[in-house]
Order: structure tokens, then sequence, then C-alpha cells
């Protein structure tokens, strides 16, 4: 599935450094605000529109990816997956712990993401990520790459690539999402 952001850019793979590009998901679909997603944490799978069920996990609490204030987009295995993110609190990303908002277990490499990894908060407009695990999380963008040590906190754009253990994520705010026609 391929992300379009407003202000994202586009990049190749020469852009990417060798160690993201190795475990790298490169969505390449459109992404669509029109979209569904399930709103299972454990889930999150990408839906066409008319779909009444998750068929991946057989949910059926879904919700518009466009209705969402920022999504976190990636693929776990072969389906593009969208995690919804809100700003009125922390939304916490792991593997396989009660409370998180973003459950990354069904991921391959996922044995490489702590029970909570890291959080990303929403402060007035500015969205940031917070990293609660051990080992550096990397941010991905045209210009940087920046590490962010534990215990550190980093502000993010849309469009920024989220390296979490050996799982790669695309952080997308809302108004960013466009319509496809």
């Amino acid at each position: 599935m391929r992300i379009q952001a407003a202000d994202s850019c586009k990049w190749g793979e020469t852009d990417t450094p060798a160690r993201l590009r190795q475990v790298a998901a490169r969505p390449q679909t459109p992404l669509s605000s029109s979209e569904l997603r399930c709103l299972d944490p454990r889930c999150g799978t990408l839906l066409p529109r008319d779909a009444e069920l998750c068929d991946e996990c057989g949910g059926t609490n879904l919700a518009l990816l466009g209705h969402s204030e920022a999504v976190l987009i990636g693929d776990a295995g072969d389906r593009p997956v969208g995690f919804g993110l809100v700003g009125d609190r922390p939304n916490v990303i792991g593997r396989a712990a009660p409370g998180l908002d973003v459950d990354l277990v069904r991921f391959p490499g996922s044995d490489s993401v702590h029970r909570r990894h890291a959080q990303i908060s929403r402060q007035d407009s500015d969205w940031s990520i917070s990293h609660l695990g051990r080992n550096p999380l990397v941010i991905s963008r045209p210009d940087a790459t920046v590490v962010v040590q534990p215990g550190a906190t980093e502000w993010l754009r849309s469009g920024d690539w989220l390296q979490i253990g050996r799982i790669r994520l695309r952080f997308v705010i809302g108004r960013s999402v466009r319509p496809q026609g």
C-alpha cells in the first residue's frame, strides 16, 4: 500500500539506510481515507469500504481510516494494516501486552518488539514518540535519520518511517490522508 501524505516526500530505496531496507515493509497500494480499518488493536487490517467484517480476525468493529487523528501504516506479512491514534491520551505500541493501543504481535519480526516499546502522544497540534524499550528506536526521514535512545522523546512529522524493533511503520497525520479517486 502506498502512503500519500500532504507533506511527505517520495523517496526511493537509496534514501533509506541499509539497516532499515533489510526489514522494511514498503506498502505499495494507494491509501484512501475511505478505506475501513479493523479497530482491534491486535489486527488493524485495512479493508475495502464495503466490508462488513474483518476477513483477518472476524471482527465487526470497523471505522473509516480518514476518521483517525493520525495513523500508523504498515504491512503485516501480506496484509496492509492501519492503526488509528488518538490525541487525547498516549498511544502505547508494543507486543502481546494488556492495554496496548497498537499490538505488533502479528507482524513478522515482532519478537524484536518489547511488550511496551514506545508511545505516541499529541501536544496541541504536534505529535511525539517516546521510547519505552531498551534498544534504540529509529525515525527515518528524507533529510535525516534520527535515533531515539531509550527514555528519550522525539517530535514526529507526517510521513516519518518508524523502525520499532524489526518492524517498520509509517506515521501519517489524519488530515494528510488523501481520498483516492
